[in-house]
């Protein structure tokens, strides 16, 4: 038998984690064992490794994506990125980018191993005994001290005052009616930046940060490090989930400090005016591939609470019919409203008039695709992406503007959003 009961999930998973980290590709689907409030999901760590890298196409990349699961019943582990976006809708990204990575990054893995919330451990493509063997056997190496060279200043797009001056660019355009709300983002970006090794820093990033969606991945030269706290979409039989965030606040310093701010948060209208409005997209894209009726918000204005922040969660479900493909519900919910505005495709221009760099992985998804359909994808934010043949490090941050959006307000939004990063990166240099 290929699964068994963990009695000691925590060193389990430092283990195995550490011992997957040797390969590329590699993929770390990590909760952090933090349950969300609502619909957690069927597996609380899903690790991968080996295997075989799937090419990413100039168009067709879903296709491609898609025929290989479907003839080959396997997992799949890897990235949608946001430019994706121009295969679904007659869209373009012509700012500058970075990188330039692929559309999409996914791999076939040779061997995946999963836990589930009650520490049920199973092993797929080896034996139990060999994996087993493999990584109680790994000595604890990992160091990340001394091991970050940074040669060049941070970049970044947007300071205060162009900031406020986009802004400004931006109202004008709600007020014309041509977006209700738009989400605009910087990149930030160190040109010379070498890792020796970054997992980890990954696992920094997730002790300072543990978020319910965190994720490593490599693939060939590309390295993403990521403690997103947000839920793309999931399928788990025929069943959709998808839990937008609208809505930051900071921690408080003290409790009663904390509890009004998170107060302030739950009863803010300006937030909850943000989110509902996500909350309506998520469900129109929900409904163009769900049973007549099924879609249903099982959750409005929830409040998460993290290591630095506070944020509103929503959750909608919704059914599928026994003839939706893979394919097609990629095709009616991606990109992610809560990474958008509204309407979706308005606001996707608007973005590319806005923003000053190309989103690349950015905002897009990380996820897995299971050998019987089922999936689960987080949102790309929070999340730092590296370079290896490059030398190239960069992360993101924003957040969504509507016509009441301060503009004072929204800068320091972003930069709390960034700050987890910030501090990481801030201790080793």
């Amino acid at each position: 038998m290929n699964s068994v009961y963990l009695h000691n999930y925590s060193d389990f998973s430092i283990k195995a984690k550490e011992y997957a980290s040797q390969f590329n590709p590699c993929a770390i689907l990590d909760s952090c064992d933090i349950q969300p409030q609502c619909n957690k999901g069927v597996y609380k760590l899903i690790i991968g490794w080996g295997g075989s890298q799937l090419e990413s196409k100039n168009n067709g990349n879903l296709e491609y994506l898609f025929s290989n699961w479907e003839q080959k019943g396997v997992w799949l582990l890897g990235i949608l990125g946001y430019n994706l976006k121009n295969e679904i809708e007659n869209l373009s990204s012509l700012n500058h980018s970075c990188f330039n990575w692929p559309t999409v990054g996914f791999f076939i893995p040779e061997i995946v191993i999963t836990i589930t919330w009650e520490n049920l451990l199973t092993v797929h493509g080896a034996t139990l005994d060999e994996v087993m063997e493999l990584i109680t056997s790994t000595p604890n190496k990992n160091k990340l001290k001394n091991s970050i060279t940074k040669n060049s200043d941070l970049l970044s797009d947007f300071h205060e005052t162009n900031h406020h001056d986009t802004l400004k660019e931006i109202k004008e355009q709600i007020r014309n009616g041509n977006v209700y709300e738009l989400n605009l983002c910087s990149r930030f970006l160190y040109n010379k930046f070498e890792l020796e090794n970054p997992y980890p820093l990954f696992e920094e990033l997730i002790k300072v940060s543990p978020s319910p969606f965190s994720a490593y991945f490599a693939l060939d030269n590309r390295f993403v490090l990521s403690a997103s706290p947000e839920r793309y979409l999931a399928k788990i039989d025929d069943t959709l989930v998808s839990q937008p965030i609208k809505g930051t606040r900071p921690r408080g310093a003290d409790i009663e400090k904390d509890n009004f701010i998170k107060s302030e948060l739950e009863n803010s209208k300006k937030d909850r005016a943000e989110n509902v409005m996500i909350v309506d997209l998520v469900r129109n894209d929900m409904a163009r591939v769900a049973k007549a009726g099924s879609v249903n918000v099982e959750e409005l204005f929830g409040i998460y609470t993290y290591s630095h922040v506070h944020q509103m969660v929503s959750t909608i479900t919704s059914k599928l019919e026994n003839t939706t493909t893979w394919k097609d519900i990629i095709h009616a919910t991606f990109p992610m409203g809560s990474m958008t505005g509204a309407p979706k495709i308005a606001a996707m221009k608007w973005i590319e008039h806005f923003e000053l760099s190309n989103r690349e992985w950015f905002s897009g998804a990380l996820g897995y695709i299971d050998p019987h359909g089922n999936m689960d994808f987080n949102v790309l934010i929070r999340t730092m992406f590296y370079d290896s043949a490059l030398k190239k490090f960069a992360y993101y941050a924003g957040g969504a503007i509507t016509i009441d959006s301060d503009t004072e307000e929204e800068y320091q939004e972003m930069l709390l959003k960034a700050k987890a990063i910030d501090d990481l990166l801030h201790k080793y240099f």
